[in-house]
């Protein structure tokens, strides 16, 4: 009974200050000891979700990109394969040699050489020079070089010399072929070596 008699001894004021002292030094305990150790935490863990939102977006957009991207690449592959079809493989090359040669007789041209000089190989792809020499009138060989630039592969025709009296026509006819990975090595190696020189 000591307690009840000290706590009516004190004045009502202090008494009735006491009780709102009270909770406030029971609130200051709950914030130090319960609240602020989860907040903490909850803050990096809504730091951890916001960055995990951001992440999701990010990839919810590439999705919605992809099909496009996909039908992209399908687009570029299909463009791809119609341009390996203008480049000749190496066993393509007589076929192509022939196909310059009907062009020439078609034209009305007499064809006195079609020669194939050896391939210069550059970084992924080759050179196929062939030498060309026809003898026909001018308007015929014009036709000729018309029809040889509407083949379906890609040649370039360059050194054109004319000679007016005996109307020959001399050329050289540059075909392009893609080189497979073994070749593109050896021509980098190739390339490298020569430049160390």
């Amino acid at each position: 009974m000591e307690f009840m008699e000290r706590l009516a001894a004190i004045p009502a004021l202090y008494r009735w200050l006491a009780i709102p002292g009270f909770l406030v030094f029971l609130a200051a305990l709950y914030w130090y000891f319960l609240y602020q150790p989860y907040a903490e935490e909850m803050s990096t863990l809504q730091e951890k979700i916001d960055a995990g939102r951001q992440t999701v977006d990010k990839y919810k957009q590439i999705a919605a990109n992809l099909e496009p991207l996909r039908t992209r690449v399908s687009d570029l592959e299909a463009r791809l394969h119609i341009l390996l079809r203008e480049l000749p493989e190496s066993r393509e090359i007589p076929g192509l040699i022939r196909q310059i040669s009907d062009l020439g007789v078609r034209t009305g041209l007499h064809i006195s050489l079609i020669k194939p000089l050896p391939e210069q190989r550059k970084e992924f792809y080759a050179e196929i020079p062939i030498q060309v020499r026809v003898q026909g009138q001018y308007h015929a060989v014009g036709r000729f070089f018309d029809d040889v630039a509407h083949l379906e592969r890609v040649i370039s025709v360059d050194g054109v010399q004319i000679e007016a009296a005996s109307q020959d026509t001399q050329c050289l006819a540059t075909t392009f072929r893609f080189l497979d990975e073994a070749e593109a090595h050896e021509a980098a190696a190739a390339a490298k070596k020569a430049e160390k020189k």
